[in-house]
């Protein structure tokens, strides 16, 4: 694949949970995967504003942890009571009656798959990744400590994206990023923001892009819950020429770390990457932008 080097756009579309102000998140991915200020190369689609009241403050590197799934094991033993967390039970009350039901079923459907022998709900018919049978099941406080992280972060802004109004007026900031663009745009997406890229890309206005590259990392979108509330037919969406999807087997998000087995749909092809994330939750953005993988994939695209 070759993309002229002065014409090629990459936007970002950041995942759940609050984050920094747009600037600041932008250069961070910006160091994360270039290791330098892209300048104007770079868009992040930014919509934490209309979930969250007010910006997070710029964090600690989630990536800087030493030893990774050994410090979150280390911690998730500390605490056995994660799942009676309060901010956790606050949070959930404080959702649609469809959004608590969704949050319900994705949960359960987590955990399944986390104590599961192959990462995969009992139903499910395709066939785990190399080597995530020997990763999993996940002990039982690590899944606890995530399925609660999953809770405070990921589902409420699920559940604001999929259930209050907020859905539209998310997907039009990166409509809007799309129809600033000319020349070809290469769509880097994490967590939730996978689910908000594959919305619009498929939808009508998006078919005359030029999408050479569309990256999607930790993607919930393997999860039949996550397919039931998405743009339907399951399928790579029209201007996408290559659709390459990063997914760690420890990443509560991804377990199911095949997405072609699903959108199948048309004559395209998903490359699915199975990958080590570094960090010490396997799902920030930062582990997946830092691969040497990621980097190859999007390196024609520099």
């Amino acid at each position: 694949m070759e993309i002229d080097a002065d014409s090629a756009t990459f936007l970002y579309v950041h995942g759940a949970g609050n984050k920094p102000p747009e600037d600041d998140l932008k250069r961070a991915w910006d160091e994360d995967l270039f290791e330098r200020d892209m300048g104007e190369r770079t868009r992040m689609v930014y919509y934490a504003d209309l979930l969250h009241d007010h910006p997070a403050a710029i964090a600690a590197d989630a990536c800087g942890t030493g030893g990774a799934l050994g410090a979150l094991v280390s911690d998730a033993f500390a605490d056995t009571a994660l799942v009676e967390d309060t901010q956790v039970r606050e949070t959930f009350g404080k959702m649609t009656p469809d959004g608590q039901e969704f949050a319900l079923a994705l949960t359960i459907s987590m955990a399944a798959r986390a104590a599961s022998t192959t990462g995969f709900a009992p139903t499910a018919v395709a066939r785990p990744a190399a080597g995530v049978a020997t990763l999993l099941p996940l002990p039982a406080p690590l899944r606890r400590l995530l399925l609660r992280q999953l809770l405070s972060h990921l589902i409420p802004d699920a559940n604001g994206y999929f259930f209050t109004g907020a859905r539209d007026t998310i997907r039009d900031r990166l409509r809007r990023a799309l129809g600033a663009v000319d020349g070809p745009v290469v769509v880097i997406s994490h967590s939730l923001g996978t689910v908000v890229a594959y919305d619009v890309l498929s939808e009508a206005g998006s078919a005359r892009k030029e999408v050479p590259l569309f990256i999607t990392l930790g993607s919930p979108l393997g999860y039949t819950e996550i397919q039931d509330v998405i743009t339907r037919p399951l399928k790579v969406p029209v201007p996408v020429r290559l659709w390459t999807n990063f997914a760690d087997p420890l990443d509560l998000v991804t377990l199911d770390t095949t997405l072609a087995d699903d959108f199948r749909t048309g004559a395209k092809v998903i490359a699915d990457i199975a990958m080590d994330n570094p960090s010490p939750n396997n799902h920030a953005s930062c582990g997946y932008l830092r691969s040497r993988r990621l980097r190859e994939a999007v390196a024609e695209a520099t």
